[in-house]
């Protein structure tokens, strides 16, 4: 019975300490899977206005890094750009600033996971690409209904939440003047607030 409770002891130290060490800011660890990105400039752009650019770094040996170690009280939204080449493909993953360790990917899946809020737009990034992958052999009207619904259970499911704001800021023209209301009227005052 001694060596049970001085093994709690010793748990509940460990669980103490790792809590009390967590480092506030963000880290953000990136890869870009394709060699092509190599030398090539990863923007950090404002979510919501492309032209706004607060900081880039370049990829080396396939990789990137942002980082601040400043806490963050509010998560809040920024998107991580890479332009490959003038008429090309412009590479935009949408990230929450959150404390915590994040991991990006850029290339020809895009991804991000790390933190509890990242996570949650991971499923719904995904859910989007599997959408995507249903909608051959669809009308215009159905594909545009079926992908309204898919946005408006992914604000709802996350209306606590920085990506709920993304969703609803991101897809204003998926979404009818009527299901904004529907959503804004479901989703509670928080959201409300942030969507203003």
């Amino acid at each position: 019975m001694k060596k049970y409770i001085l093994f709690l002891q010793a748990v509940v130290l460990v669980l103490l300490a790792s809590a009390c060490s967590s480092t506030p800011g963000y880290t953000i660890q990136g890869i870009a899977t394709n060699p092509a990105f190599e030398g090539k400039t990863v923007y950090l752009k404002d979510a919501y206005n492309n032209q706004i650019v607060y900081d880039s770094v370049t990829v080396k040996g396939g990789k990137f890094q942002f980082a601040d170690t400043t806490a963050i009280s509010e998560p809040y939204v920024r998107v991580l750009s890479l332009h490959l080449s003038e008429g090309g493909l412009d590479y935009r993953l949408p990230v929450i600033f959150e404390n915590g360790s994040i991991e990006a990917t850029l290339g020809d899946i895009v991804g991000v996971v790390g933190t509890k809020t990242n996570d949650k737009l991971q499923d719904f990034l995904r859910a989007v690409d599997e959408y995507s992958a249903t909608c051959t052999n669809k009308s215009v009207e159905d594909i545009k209904t079926g992908f309204a619904d898919l946005l408006k259970q992914h604000i709802l499911d996350n209306s606590d939440n920085q990506v709920g704001v993304y969703i609803f800021k991101s897809y204003p023209s998926a979404l009818t003047d009527a299901l904004k209301q529907s959503i804004k009227k479901e989703a509670g005052e928080w959201f409300n607030k942030q969507v203003e």
